[in-house]
C-alpha cells in the first residue's frame, strides 16, 4: 500500500541518527520494520514503519521533557485506527485546515477517516507509544461492514470521498489490544506473501476487538446491574403490597441471590443498605398517604403497623415530624 501518510519528525528532531544509539526501546517491536531513530535536547523518538500491499503500519515512540507538535501529511483518503499507549496525558491531532482538534485518551484507541492535507499531533512531555494502521475502507463491501455501526459514517465518508475529517466514539486499549498488535508486528516481513495476509487478518482482528470494547464500554449493562434494578423493583413492590411485613431474605430468594450479595447489589449501585431502602419505600408511602388525606391508623393499617402509635414512633423517628406536622408543612410549602 502506497505511503500516504508522512510523520515529519525531522522538522522536529532534525536528521535521524545514524547509527543507532537510542536507548528509547519501543514498546511493539517489529524487527522488519524501517526503523528511524531521533534525538535531541527535548528528548528521543523512534518510528518503525512497515509498508503492505493492503496495510501501512506506524509505530512511534517518544520520551519528552517538553510539549511537542509533529506535523503530519495525509496525501490520500484513507481509514485510521491510532492507539495510544502511555500513562500519561492524551494527545491532540490537530486538522490544521479546518482548526479542528481530536482527542486520543490514554490507553485507549480511536478511527479516523483522515482527508488530504496537514495535520499535527500535539504530544505532551512524557512517555507515549502512538499506534496507527491505516487501510482502504474499500476492505468493507458486499454488506461486511453491518456489524460495525460504529465506523459505519467513516466508511461512507470513504465512499463518497467527503472532504471532511471523520472520527469514531474511542475506546479501551489495554492488554489484549497490545498483545494483538504485537501478534501482528512480530508476524510481518518484507518480501514475505504471508505478511500481506497477516496484516489483513490483523486489521480484521483489532476492528472485531474494536467492536467488543465499545459494546463493553457504551452498550452492555452488566448482570449486576441488572440484577440491582430487579432487587430495587422488588423490595419497592413489597412495599406497596406488605408495608412493612415482608423480610428482606424473602426478597434475597425470590431473586436467587444470597442476602450478602442483595447488600452489595444495593450499596453498590443505590449508596445504602436494603434495609435503608426499604424504610426509604415505607417513608415515601407514608408521606403519599398523609398528604391524600388518609388517616393515620388507616396508614398504620395499610403499612402493617399493628398500632396507629407504633407508626407514628416511626415517623417522627425518622422525619422528626408527626403526621400532623408534615401535612401542614406541605400544605403551607406546595398548596
Amino acid at each position: 500500500m502506497k505511503k500516504t501518510l508522512q510523520i515529519d519528525l525531522p522538522k522536529v528532531f532534525d536528521d535521524p541518527h545514524s547509527p543507532r544509539t537510542d536507548t528509547l526501546k519501543p514498546q511493539i517491536s517489529m524487527s522488519n520494520a524501517d526503523y528511524q531513530h531521533y534525538k535531541n535536547q527535548h528528548g528521543q523518538a523512534c518510528l518503525q514503519q512497515f509498508d503492505g500491499m493492503l496495510g501501512y503500519i506506524n509505530i512511534l515512540d517518544v520520551h519528552l521533557s517538553i510539549d511537542i507538535d509533529i506535523p503530519i501529511q495525509v496525501t490520500r483518503s484513507d481509514i485510521h485506527i491510532f492507539y495510544l499507549i502511555t500513562e500519561d496525558r492524551a494527545i491532540q491531532i490537530m486538522d490544521i485546515r479546518k482548526q479542528i482538534s481530536y482527542s486520543i485518551s490514554c490507553n485507549r484507541g480511536r478511527y479516523f477517516y483522515l482527508t488530504i492535507g496537514d495535520y499535527e499531533i500535539h504530544i505532551p512531555a512524557g512517555r507515549y507509544t502512538l499506534v496507527n494502521f491505516y487501510f482502504r475502507g474499500s476492505i468493507f463491501r458486499d454488506g461486511n461492514e453491518r456489524p460495525f455501526q460504529f465506523l459505519h459514517p467513516l466508511i461512507h465518508a470513504y465512499r463518497q470521498q467527503d472532504p471532511h475529517v471523520w472520527c469514531s466514539i474511542d475506546f479501551r486499549a489495554g492488554t489484549r489490544t497490545i498483545s494483538l498488535m504485537k501478534a501482528i508486528a512480530s508476524n510481518i516481513k518484507k518480501g514475505d506473501l504471508d505478511s500481506e495476509v497477516n496484516i489483513l487478518w490483523g486489521i480484521k482482528k483489532l476492528i472485531q476487538l474494536s467492536k467488543e470494547k465499545i459494546f463493553e464500554e457504551y452498550d452492555k449493562i452488566s448482570e449486576s446491574q441488572i440484577k440491582s434494578k430487579e432487587a430495587h423493583a422488588a423490595i419497592q413492590q413489597a412495599v406497596a403490597e406488605h408495608g412493612q411485613n415482608f423480610k428482606l431474605e424473602d426478597i434475597a430468594w425470590q431473586l436467587g441471590i444470597s442476602m450478602d450479595y442483595l447488600h452489595q447489589l444495593i450499596q453498590l449501585y443505590y449508596g445504602q443498605s436494603p434495609q435503608e431502602l426499604k424504610i426509604e419505600f415505607m417513608l415515601d408511602l407514608a408521606k403519599k398517604y398523609i398528604v391524600d388525606g388518609m388517616r393515620t391508623d388507616a396508614i398504620a393499617y395499610e403499612l402493617g403497623y399493628t398500632s396507629p402509635s407504633s407508626f407514628a414512633r416511626f415517623f417522627k423517628n425518622k422525619t422528626g415530624m408527626t403526621a400532623t406536622e408534615f401535612f401542614k408543612r406541605y400544605t403551607q410549602d406546595y398548596l
